[in-house]
């Protein structure tokens, strides 16, 4: 009888414990709930086309955008990818790794080639989230708990981007921040162009000769951390603004227009935490 009940109780256990340890959940949940107060997050995705792991990064910001989209369409992510360092390095011979990504604010950002830039050595893939210190580099496991920590705040701004491109190939751009919060920050602006659906290689665990690249960043408007649109301590007053323009020249590029973006944010100058980021498409 007691060899009855052993079996029994082994039986039982045996169940409980495939049934809990058969599956891993996935840290990002699909469409779950979330309460959202219209502020916008930036990553930065430092990646390049030759580094093996970095699709894994795109994935990560795949779902992040998907987690966190209203049902409207608009998402809260936004992420810059930023092509530097060694893995971005271009091929001359072959027919590999040809097309150039590289750009002066990556470069001045992560590098270029084995001359290291502002954040040092980057093990890649790995990022920023929502805040530009060197401290808060980040692997893309950490980038689901950096999210959550700002999606439900209260933005202090919010930003209103309004593009032009001219029949002489002039993007600009007027860049509104209207106050949302009362508070006495010091504040820089970043803006910044992105393309989308870059049909060029990647290499993975395999090559793939027409990845698509999204999110790329093509230019900056006012260089790798802007510029000071407030240096005083003043305070901010609700629906206070502060407006900014800015331009560049699409000459001489391979931008395909339709596929750019604009992405406009501002920071705290002192404690480096973006404070509200917007985008839009150029035309």
């Amino acid at each position: 009888m007691k060899k009855l009940i052993y079996i029994f109780l082994l039986a039982i256990v045996s169940i409980f414990m495939f049934s809990t340890c058969d599956k891993i959940d996935n840290p990002i949940k699909e469409n779950a709930p979330f309460i959202w107060n219209k502020r916008k997050i930036i990553i930065y995705d430092f990646t390049g086309h030759q580094c093996i792991h970095c699709t894994k990064a795109h994935e990560m910001i795949s779902q992040l955008k998907k987690q966190y989209k209203e049902s409207a369409g608009d998402s809260a992510i936004i992420p810059i990818a930023i092509h530097c360092g060694s893995f971005a390095n271009i091929r001359t011979g072959g027919e590999k790794f040809r097309y150039d990504f590289r750009t002066d604010v990556g470069d001045f950002l992560g590098g270029r080639g084995e001359n290291l830039g502002y954040y040092g050595e980057l093990a890649m893939p790995i990022g920023l989230v929502n805040n530009l210190s060197k401290n808060n580099l980040s692997t893309i496991t950490a980038w689901p708990g950096e999210t959550q920590k700002y999606i439900s705040s209260i933005p202090y701004f919010f930003i209103n981007i309004s593009p032009n491109f001219s029949v002489d190939s002039i993007i600009s751009c007027d860049v509104k921040i209207i106050t949302n919060i009362e508070n006495s920050r010091k504040l820089n602006l970043i803006v910044f162009l992105l393309e989308d659906n870059i049909i060029q290689n990647q290499q993975t665990e395999e090559f793939i000769a027409e990845y698509q690249h999204n999110n790329v960043l093509r230019a900056g408007f006012n260089g790798a951390f802007g510029e000071v649109i407030k240096s005083n301590s003043d305070r901010l007053i609700y629906l206070s603004e502060i407006n900014k323009s800015v331009s560049l020249s699409a000459k001489d590029h391979d931008w395909k227009i339709d596929d750019c973006s604009i992405v406009a944010f501002v920071y705290d100058s002192d404690t480096q935490e973006i404070l509200q980021a917007e985008n839009c498409k150029v035309r």
